[in-house]
């Protein structure tokens, strides 16, 4: 008390323990019930005891509050307990002296709660929002006898996850006792680790580009340290996969990356996406570990699968490759989960669509995007630009851009049949755009207005059947628009308009007045307050992962549905669509070819002059090249051109040689124009072509050959079979007729023409040494005709045998290069001509799209008619009735490059019989060997060698050695053709050899 009085003590408080003079005031002023009303009833201590039996002693003996009598007036109080406190004050000392007895195992006996009826009630307070009374253990011997003891647990299932635990640890030793953890935390941080993000148990590490987990030695209570370890590992693999594919989809976007690339990335960005959204949405219930492993099950198998799959498809080096990668993984997802065999299919069409759009686009069902391709642009897709380069007869290197087809571009699951026709048919309609721009099919926005079908992936035969519906209404479309019939508009009913952004509340102010503008504001206020209803997935693969991820059985589809099989599946897909536009495409190109630019002109042109099929050509051309009789066209000093109007080069009775380039001009002016034979069935024919002013087709005429050193050399010699070698036919086709008459078509008809042109002369040195004889005369070496009887007396055994023998060589020679060789193939090509302009004309006029297909228009692989042709017939007839059309086989309209390659195989099938091909040199060689040995008879006969008037030693001895070269040379030359099958065909063509010659046309001479 000392510290309390001294002044110096600034923290002491007088009168701690002294009771406060209110409180005696109070107990004053309450020591009577009667005065209750007369205190101030704000701050009463009056307590009741039996209220509040816990309450503090100090408070409990100041008397009664009368808040708590039910029969005083409450208006006057601030203070007041609600009515369920009072009656629970009341309730609960009848609680503490009578329990109940039947509390344990019946609570149906139990008392129920007062309920509070006072207007006053506590809204907190209320009996619906009590915590629940913990789950009482029940059992029928409980039932049966009231009394009776609950037993030890049998099993250790039965003991709890308590006893569980404490068995698990006495196996284990001190330190290897796992920490147990809350199942609700463990779940939460699985949960996590599914969805692929970290969390405080388990982390990713970048090093091992796995989920680790933090504390190794970590369980939850009731289950053992193995069983959480295989959750564990069950959760982390779809953590990882689903991180993999996240950082996949992301770095693609990085790199330069393809087309195909950029839509797996998207791809298993959704998936990623739709998956995490299903587990977090299926996850809500979960309260433990079976819960949560069987939720995270299929987000496992479905994101494991597709992580599989991205790692094989990255490593394709190009998107073909990726395609038909997948393409295979699609095939063998049959015998997987329906689920992973529908979504593989939707990947597989997602992916496509890059490879799907440029083949629409190459082939004129879509307008091309972008920079539309050309011959001077870059390559795209299976398209390769690049220079075409060959040499021509002159020696020249030519180059052309041009449209390749690359097959390393091609997938593997496109036939290669199909790939050939889709590139053709792109390459044609290039042509159609080129030279007939206002065409239906080269403009872009008439294709559109007839809708034609999308190339996509079909795998059932109901949609195949429908997609051949929508083919034949597009091809009719198609037909109406060439013919110029107005087609009508396809009627589309207003659920299949896509609506605009802003159709509904279009928020445009100028032009309205205030009316409408505060209409448009209120109509865009009701649907801004409108509520946001669950979207719709936009993209297939989205829907599948919500609607079949977690489906259950009553919801399972029906796949015993029958489908093709997936060999047939490109061409029932995409063979119908490419073989329709294939057919449109070929039978333009072919109406135009043969209307506009008269293609049945030049390739005539070609057959009168290149293969002398002109017989007023041959005449003049070989008395041009060969005549002596003619006037010489050679430029001398101090001697005048022949006054004769014909001037010729007079080959074989001049020493100068070769001809000037003017001396070639005056021998062979006119001798084209004045032979040229227009084509009267022809359509479009020019009429004035025989005038010699005319200019003739492919401004044709006579050229000279750029030939090596070896061959000028040859070249000089007036008297060898190589004097005519640099004498060629030039022609230049026409812009529009390059895809059918190509350069190689050209150079393989200068080496024939430059054979012919030998043969020519052989012909005409062969007449010349059967008709005439040869005799000296004191004014000159010039050989004169005389008498029959006066020849055979003169000449010698040697020299007459030479001449019989080698002008029937010749002329069977000839004959059969001309005949077998020429004719009959042409003759051939051009029945096959005929048919196509045939059913290209109709086809002109009715405009019917059932006529364009035709096994009429398939050409012979073998040229031959007969059996072969027969059979070749047979074989076009089963590639038609191949499913889906295939696409470019058999069936489909002759096109400008089925015309190529035609002509082509009438072109190689005369150079294998003109001995041309290149194993056939040796054949060839020995022939020109021949050749040369009569030649050299010719100029020895010329010379005097066999003339009248007797013979000496010297040229008997010469014509001796000549004949017995020349018979041992043909010997050689038969033996050759009798290994070969064709000697006898030779001696015995005129007669019996025709047939023959005929089937070993493409067969032994190939």
């Amino acid at each position: 008390m000392a510290d309390e009085d001294d002044p110096s003590n600034l923290f002491s408080v007088p009168d701690l323990w002294r009771p406060s003079t209110w409180l005696d005031d109070a107990l004053a002023k309450t020591a009577s019930i009667d005065n209750i009303d007369k205190h101030n009833t704000l701050f009463t201590l009056n307590v009741l005891k039996e209220a509040f039996p816990r309450s503090s002693p100090s408070l409990t003996e100041t008397g009664e509050v009368h808040v708590l009598h039910g029969n005083q007036d409450d208006d006057d109080v601030f203070f007041k307990l609600p009515s369920l406190l009072k009656e629970l004050a009341d309730e609960e000392p009848k609680s503490q002296t009578k329990p109940n007895q039947f509390s344990v195992g019946h609570p149906e006996f139990e008392p129920e709660p007062p309920t509070a009826s006072s207007d006053d009630e506590d809204f907190w307070l209320s009996h619906d929002i009590d915590p629940a009374k913990p789950s009482l253990f029940r059992t029928w011997e409980s039932f049966d006898d009231l009394e009776q003891e609950q037993g030890l647990p049998l099993f250790i299932s039965e003991a709890g996850p308590a006893a569980f635990d404490a068995l698990l640890a006495s196996n284990e030793e001190a330190g290897d006792i796992p920490d147990v953890l809350d199942a609700a935390v463990y779940c939460a941080c699985l949960l996590n680790l599914a969805l692929g993000r970290s969390s405080v148990l388990f982390s990713w590490e970048s090093e091992r580009n796995s989920f680790i987990k933090t504390s190794p030695r970590l369980t939850i209570s009731g289950l053992s340290l193995d069983t959480v370890k295989d959750v564990d590992k069950l959760c982390i693999e779809c953590g990882n996969s689903a991180r993999h594919l996240q950082a996949f989809a992301e770095g693609a976007y990085f790199a330069a990356s393809t087309p195909t690339r950029v839509a797996l990335a998207g791809v298993a960005d959704r998936l990623v996406t739709a998956v995490r959204s299903e587990l977090k949405n299926n996850s809500h219930g979960v309260r433990s570990i079976l819960q949560l492993q069987s939720v995270v099950q299929p987000a496992r198998s479905i994101l494991v699968y597709f992580k599989g799959l991205v790692r094989k498809l990255a490593q394709q080096t190009s998107d073909e490759g990726m395609l038909s990668c997948l393409f295979q993984e699609a095939q063998a997802s049959e015998y997987r989960d329906s689920l992973v065999e529908d979504a593989t299919r939707e990947v597989l069409r997602v992916l496509s669509k890059p490879w799907i759009e440029f083949v629409e686009q190459w082939v004129g069902l879509k307008a091309e995007e972008g920079i539309a391709m050309a011959k001077t642009g870059a390559d795209k897709g299976f398209v390769k630009v690049a220079d075409k380069m060959w040499i021509d007869d002159q020696g020249f290197e030519l180059e052309e851009a041009d449209y390749f087809l690359d097959e390393d571009r091609v997938p593997t699951f496109v036939p290669a049949d199909m790939a050939q026709s889709i590139f053709e048919t792109g390459r044609n309609l290039r042509f159609l755009r080129d030279h007939h721009p206002e065409h239906p099919l080269s403009r872009p926005d008439v294709v559109s207005r007839a809708m034609p079908p999308k190339l996509k992936w079909e795998f059932n035969w109901d949609a195949v059947s429908k997609l051949e519906e929508r083919v034949n209404e597009y091809r009719n479309a198609v037909a109406r628009a060439i013919k110029g019939t107005p087609s009508r508009a396809p009627q589309i009913t207003s659920s299949g308009v896509k609506k605009r952004k802003y159709d509904v509340a279009e928020l445009e102010y100028f032009g309205k007045d205030e009316v409408q503008v505060r209409e448009n504001i209120l109509a865009s206020i009701r649907q801004l307050d409108q509520s946001l209803g669950n979207p719709e997935p936009q993209d297939e693969l989205t829907r599948l992962i919500r609607d079949r991820l977690y489906r259950t059985p009553e919801t399972s589809l029906n796949h015993s549905s029958l489908s093709p099989h997936w060999t047939l599946v490109p061409l029932l897909s995409f063979g119908p669509i490419i073989e329709a536009q294939s057919v449109l495409i070929n039978q333009e190109c072919m109406k135009f070819l043969f209307s506009a630019h008269h293609l049945r002109v030049h390739i005539d042109l070609l057959k009168q002059y290149f293969l002398l099929g002109n017989g007023l050509l041959v005449s003049r051309l070989t008395h041009a090249l060969f005549d002596p009789d003619l006037s010489t066209a050679e430029r001398r000093t101090g001697v005048a051109l022949g006054s004769s109007s014909t001037m010729g080069l007079r080959l074989g009775s001049r020493q100068t040689w070769p001809p000037a380039s003017s001396e070639l001009r005056l021998a062979l002016m006119g001798v084209l124009s004045d032979c040229y034979q227009s084509p009267t069935s022809s359509p479009g024919a020019d009429t004035n072509t025989n005038n010699p002013s005319a200019t003739l087709p492919g401004d044709l005429s006579f050229s000279v050959r750029d030939l090596s050193p070896q061959e000028i050399d040859r070249c000089m010699d007036p008297h060898g079979l190589e004097a005519l070698d640099f004498l060629r036919l030039s022609y230049k086709p026409p812009t529009a007729l390059r895809p059918v008459i190509s350069p190689a078509i050209l150079l393989k008809y200068d080496r024939i023409f430059k054979l012919l042109l030998r043969v020519l002369r052989m012909l005409y040195v062969a007449n010349q040494l059967s008709c005439r004889r040869y005799r000296k005369s004191n004014n000159g070496n010039r050989a004169i005709p005389g008498e029959e009887e006066n020849q055979q007396a003169e000449e010698s055994n040697a020299s007459r045998r030479f001449r019989i023998e080698a002008t029937r060589f010749v002329h069977h020679i000839a004959a059969y290069f001309f005949d077998v060789g020429i004719l009959e193939p042409w003759a051939r090509f051009e029945a096959w001509l005929d048919v196509v302009q045939a059913e290209t004309e109709a086809e002109a006029e009715s405009c019917s799209p059932s006529s364009y297909t035709s096994t009429k228009l398939a050409p012979n692989e073998g040229g031959n008619s007969g059996d072969n042709a027969n059979k070749a017939n047979k074989n076009d007839k089963k590639k038609k009735a191949t499913p889906g059309g295939g696409g470019g086989g058999g069936g489909t309209a002759a096109g400008p490059d089925v015309l190529r390659a035609r002509q082509e195989r009438v072109l190689d099938e005369m150079m294998g019989v003109l001995f041309l091909r290149k194993r056939q040199a040796p054949v060839m060689g020995l022939l020109e060997e021949t050749f040369g040995v009569v030649l050299r008879f010719a100029r020895l006969s010329a010379a005097g060698g066999g003339g009248e008037g007797g013979e000496g030693a010297e040229g008997a001895e010469t014509a001796r050695e000549l004949y017995r070269l020349f018979r041992k040379k043909v010997e050689v030359f038969v033996t050759v053709c009798r290994g070969l099958g064709l000697w006898e065909c030779l001696i015995y063509y005129p007669l019996e050899a025709s047939q023959q010659l005929n089937d070993h046309a493409n067969g032994t001479l190939t």
